[in-house]
């Protein structure tokens, strides 16, 4: 009875604590002049901050115990990707094919080593996770407006390519939320189609400067000859690794 006793108790103080940060969260976006769906999309990504506040909390436990909770099978996952890729943190890579194939491998080996994803396709949430079996926090690169029922419904985060100021705050809230983070970027052709070249150059550099200052990791999947030759060499500089 005493063991259930403690239990409880634990168990109604973390629902307290989780409660209190998720409204002081919400507090401090609607201070930030989004408008109202803008702020829908934050409030879903910061839905993020929930994995962060669990890892910590499963790490102060597993110290408190002296031993591991989980375990994740990283030998596997890594070696189904390029011989020549290194994933050093702050690093960004770029794989050049025409459907994403090698660019998915890595980032199931940054997941299974413990890293948090957060991908942002223009393929369908749910393909990509069937198809790459790949989990995390997506956003949906798309121009047809859900309406707010079925984006509830089916707690799907989309963004209009058109829309990259947005997306970068999404980007730099999840790697400032989760060092070491992973952005898998799968789309970077229809986001050139959808706006100027230029603006898109910005993006990529400012996702850089963020990946490089939380150590995280970048992975693109991009097809060249889908892309002007100009621009796809001037993304490539931008990019520590290039396969």
């Amino acid at each position: 009875m005493g063991e259930n006793s403690e239990f409880s108790r634990g168990y109604i103080k973390g629902y307290k604590e989780g409660l209190y940060d998720a409204w002081e969260e919400l507090s401090k976006l609607t201070g930030r002049g989004y408008t109202p769906r803008e702020l829908q999309i934050m409030v879903k990504s910061g839905k993020i901050v929930l994995d962060k506040k669990i890892q910590d909390k499963i790490a102060e436990i597993e110290k408190a115990l002296g031993r591991k909770l989980f375990t994740e099978e990283s030998e596997e996952a890594r070696k189904l990707i390029p011989m020549n890729i290194e994933l050093n943190p702050g690093t960004s890579i770029l794989i050049r094919e025409e459907r994403p194939e090698k660019a998915p491998n890595i980032v199931r080996s940054l997941i299974a080593s413990g890293s948090r994803l957060l991908s942002i396709s223009r393929m369908h949430p749910d393909q990509l996770k069937a198809r790459f079996d790949i989990k995390g926090s997506m956003i949906w690169l798309t121009k047809s407006e859900l309406s707010e029922a079925d984006s509830e419904e089916s707690e799907i985060e989309f963004i209009s390519p058109n829309n990259l100021p947005v997306l970068a705050e999404a980007i730099q809230q999840f790697l400032s939320n989760h060092s070491g983070g992973v952005i898998f970027l799968e789309g970077l052709e229809y986001m050139c189609s959808q706006n100027d070249f230029k603006s898109v150059l910005r993006f990529i550099q400012l996702i850089n400067e963020q990946v490089l200052l939380r150590k995280g990791f970048l992975v693109l999947s991009v097809n060249p000859f889908t892309m002007d030759q100009r621009d796809f060499s001037l993304i490539e500089r931008e990019i520590t690794q290039v396969n």
